[in-house]
């Protein structure tokens, strides 16, 4: 049996989808009497990309089977890994780069050619860019001697003053920090610092994020931070009152095919923010860079730990490596504006100098229940994560088993309660008033998934308010766009609230703030309980994590710590204590070149 025949089989048995079969079949019309070694790794290569890997690496390659599945009828041994790599080194249609074909192949790394060029293209101008050390003005200085203030303790480092004053001196910076640890505040006094520093008033500043509603809380985070401010600076700086989506600034097509900036049209800005840069995958981390124009400040943020972008690639956190740590240069100037003496490295990559670590929490206090076990999870320790679960002084953190009452609990009473306390606002609060309290869900499919729960969430609702069981719209009715409509100005991931005025509307939080008639909207899926993939970029009072009764492939340490860090104030974690156990000590790694060429082996 062929290798395109194998691999139609195991479509439809869906373990793979046509863009494996597809591809080999291009192959073998390229080069009919290409070797089974090499239709094998090419599937393999498709496979990795569709799952988040930027390429397929044979030396970080664990999994026991084909596709990770027993049905493949392929054990992957280690004999027959390197007798792949033999085959593709000697396969006229596999490059080492230097010609152009469909498959790379560097060291013990199999790529796509679009994604190695990408990958090399990244890393290139990560290099150049981070390279270059700006002088200080006498005018940069005073004012960030001025807005800066000494932190209270003398023997504490302050991050955020660091990231401030690294903006002045690179012309890339990479901030990384949990929640609450001042991402925000620190893009506050990068923005005011900037704009004081230029008394001509001519410096333009473009804030962005992956998703509408990542934007808008920056936008609003921003807004409700400007009271922070020295009181003699507010009226002296016009802080940015908007952000936009990524893919918005770069003038996409809305489809994401195309984009009105690039190398030959770059943005027409002097600094350009990015805040939630963890959601960013390859294909869109290149297109900013094209669109930064040498004069262009680039500052990135993020949170290193959280889950990775959908697509391929794990960017943010290939990027940041280091320790908060820089060259004597660096530190000499930092010394130079404020005093403030910081550890210093030699031999580290220029990107180094770029990258800092917000360490200190400020929102959540010594004794809050979500910072340490967050921590703890970050750190794979499932024993220190279990017993500050149990500890019954930390009020902020709670534990219940996925059991069918307490998912029944759980359930009503975000129908029953938190539906009937946002339905109580006026009509154009409800929306965020719903936001208040979300379920999230690690699975889409079976009784612990997304699916399932809103089902439920939606069946308590429709009986107590006596809703037809068949009927799609009623008041107060939560709804998530699972498609980008360019008619409607939609993207995937809006979350709308129905209402029956002006017969059935859907007002969306998206970007644009627009409302629509529902029957206008085909893609859409209810929203009471959301995944932990979806919740990135938003914030809740609080949450219920629903994760699972047993061990799935999905669950990892980077899902629980993503889902436990959306909540301000209070987190609700459901699980037992094994799953947990294995979810702590999973952890997911995207395979990549970009680290090792950005850091070195």
């Amino acid at each position: 049996m062929s290798v395109l025949t194998r691999l139609e089989d195991l479509r439809e048995k869906e373990v793979i989808s046509a863009v494996e079969v597809e591809f080999v079949r291009f192959l073998l019309e390229i080069h009919p009497s290409v070797q089974d070694d090499v239709l094998w790794a090419a599937a393999a290569c498709i496979y990795a990309q569709k799952n988040g890997h930027v390429c397929l690496d044979f030396a970080n390659w664990d999994d026991e089977w084909l596709f990770n599945d027993k049905k493949s009828n392929l054990k992957l041994t280690d004999s027959i890994k390197k007798q792949w790599i033999t085959s593709l080194a000697e396969c006229p249609i596999v490059s080492d780069g230097k010609e152009l074909q469909p498959l790379i192949l560097e060291s013990s790394r199999l790529y796509l050619h679009r994604f190695w060029s990408f990958e090399g293209e990244l890393c290139d101008w990560l290099n150049h860019k981070s390279s270059k050390t700006n002088q200080i003005s006498e005018i940069e200085k005073k004012v960030m001697q001025s807005l800066l203030n000494p932190t209270e303790d003398l023997f504490e480092t302050n991050w955020q003053h660091i990231a401030v004053q690294l903006s002045f001196l690179k012309d890339i910076v990479v901030v990384s920090g949990g929640p609450g640890t001042g991402k925000t505040f620190t893009v506050l006094n990068i923005i005011a610092a900037h704009l004081l520093s230029k008394p001509e008033g001519d410096f333009r500043i473009a804030l962005a994020a992956p998703t509408g509603k990542a934007a808008r809380r920056l936008a609003e985070s921003l807004e409700a931070g400007k009271n922070n401010l020295p009181d003699k600076m507010q009226g002296e700086v016009q802080i940015p009152d908007s952000a936009q989506t990524v893919h918005k600034l770069l003038g996409s097509d809305f489809r994401g095919a195309s984009f009105s900036f690039n190398e030959e049209n770059p943005l027409p800005y002097d600094l350009v923010i990015i805040d939630e840069a963890s959601m960013l995958d390859m294909n869109m981390w290149v297109r900013l860079i094209r669109a930064i124009g040498s004069n262009t400040k680039l500052i990135v943020l993020g949170d290193k730990d959280q889950l990775a972008s959908v697509e391929a690639g794990s960017i943010l956190g290939d990027i940041c490596g280091g320790d908060n740590s820089f060259s004597d240069r660096i530190a000499k100037s930092i010394s130079q504006i404020q005093g403030t003496n910081i550890p210093i490295v030699k031999d580290q990559p220029s990107i180094n100098d770029c990258i800092v670590f917000l360490t200190k929490s400020y929102r959540f206090g010594e004794n809050s229940g979500i910072q340490k076990f967050a921590a703890a999870v970050n750190e794979s320790n499932p024993d220190l994560a279990i017993k500050i679960l149990q500890d019954s002084n930390l009020t902020d953190l709670n534990w219940l088993e996925p059991t069918s009452e307490n998912m029944e609990t759980i359930v009503r009473d975000y129908a029953v309660n938190h539906h009937a306390e946002f339905q109580k606002k006026p009509q154009d609060q409800r929306l965020s008033a719903s936001n208040k309290k979300k379920i999230l869900c690690a699975l889409r499919k079976g009784p612990f998934g997304v699916e399932q729960v809103n089902g439920k969430v939606e069946s308590i609702i429709k009986r107590k308010h006596n809703i037809l069981a068949g009927r799609i719209w009623y008041e107060g009715r939560i709804v998530m766009a699972t498609r980008n409509d360019a008619l409607l100005r939609i993207r995937n991931g809006d979350i709308g609230i129905y209402t029956d005025k002006e017969n059935g509307v859907i007002e969306f939080e998206g970007e644009e703030g627009q409302s629509l008639s529902a029957n206008r909207l085909k893609d859409y899926e209810p929203a009471f309980a959301i995944t932990i993939h979806k919740s990135q970029g938003s914030e809740f009072d609080e949450v219920a994590v629903i994760l699972s009764n047993r061990v799935n492939s999905v669950l990892s340490k980077e899902i629980l710590y993503t889902a436990v860090t959306r909540a301000r104030k209070n987190t609700l974690i459901i699980v037992n204590e094994d799953v947990l156990r294995k979810t702590i000590l999973r952890s997911v790694s995207r395979r990549s070149g970009l680290k090792e060429k950005i850091w070195g082996p």
